[in-house]
């Protein structure tokens, strides 16, 4: 998922996520779960957060939490349940507002297939050409700003580790934020580089699309 500001990716986990699911109850498998993944992947603290692993989220009430008890009531937050049954909580805000060396790269990955992303999904989506559906439900989508590009085998974090692990690591990455021009996100400072990513992209990536809430347009 792509957003426009820092500010409209936290209101969209808030609205869609943090407020939508019913408290303590598994996040289900799908687009959700899968962004929690790749936001917790870019914390500062991943490796403690993660553990051995992630199972599943959910949400909880914060002044359940220890330590939180004089919190406001109507504050919520996301639980990690790590494959072992241990749990934590922790902060989406925090990972969106200060961004590490990975989340700028990965940011920079995903700007670089912008323009090839929405020329494939209009191709798809031309007159005449075969009838699209979402990758996990089954579902008939039936105009293009219905689909989203997702990244299921291998995912979005298999993809980016291993172009960044293949070329020294995210710190060996270097990005810019537009140069002086206004500019949301991140890009490739180095033009080869960028080009061996897009490359890396075409021979090991399967996107498929996945039907969005969206309604048809007329």
């Amino acid at each position: 998922m792509s957003f426009r500001s820092r500010t409209a990716a936290k209101n969209y986990i808030r609205d869609n996520i943090l407020r939508a699911y019913e408290l303590r109850t598994r996040i289900p498998a799908g687009a959700h779960d899968q962004l929690l993944r790749e936001v917790l992947r870019l914390h500062s603290d991943a490796e403690e957060k993660i553990g051995p692993g992630i199972d599943y989220f959910y949400v909880e009430e914060t002044w359940r939490l220890p330590g939180k008890e004089a919190v406001s009531r109507d504050q919520r937050a996301i639980i990690v349940v790590r494959t072992d049954g241990t749990e934590r909580d922790w902060s989406y805000w925090h990972v969106i507002d200060q961004p590490g060396e990975a989340a700028n790269v990965k940011s920079a990955l995903a700007f670089a297939l912008e323009d090839g992303r929405l020329r494939r999904r209009d191709a798809d989506f031309a007159a005449g050409m075969p009838p699209v559906y979402c990758a996990l439900t089954g579902e008939l989508i039936r105009q293009k700003h219905q689909a989203d590009t997702r990244h299921l085998s291998p995912t979005w974090g298999e993809l980016t580790e291993g172009f960044a692990s293949a070329h020294g690591g995210w710190s060996a990455i270097e990005t810019h934020s537009g140069d002086g021009y206004i500019f949301v996100g991140r890009d490739v400072e180095d033009e080869t580089l960028r080009n061996e990513w897009l490359d890396y992209y075409a021979v090991h990536a399967n996107p498929v699309y996945v039907k969005n809430e969206s309604p048809e347009r007329s």
